[in-house]
């Protein structure tokens, strides 16, 4: 991924056990949100694509990617609103 001319994370590959409690950290600016928010859907990759429990997220429906969001949880530092959601989707 990347924002004009810098990349953010390239050629990620990323394999977390079923059924545990998984953390990304990291230094500030290092593309831990960015890469979250791929990983959601909520950005979508320049190239290749994003496969959480065998689904292709940049190639499923909208329901398909409601349900596989719903096996993250995401804690962003500053408490971010999804631009791409309604209000109420944002807080249910």
């Amino acid at each position: 991924k990347s924002f004009g001319s810098q990349n953010i994370w390239r050629d990620v590959s990323l394999t977390l056990p079923e059924g545990e409690v998984s953390a990304l950290l990291g230094p500030s600016g290092t593309g831990k949100s960015v890469f979250l928010k791929t990983l959601i859907g909520l950005l979508h990759p320049e190239q290749g694509s994003v496969v959480v429990d065998g689904t292709d997220i940049t190639q499923c429906s909208a329901k398909e990617l409601y349900e596989i969001r719903k096996l993250f949880g995401v804690l962003f530092q500053d408490g971010a609103l999804f631009g791409s959601m309604s209000l109420y989707d944002n807080i249910a």
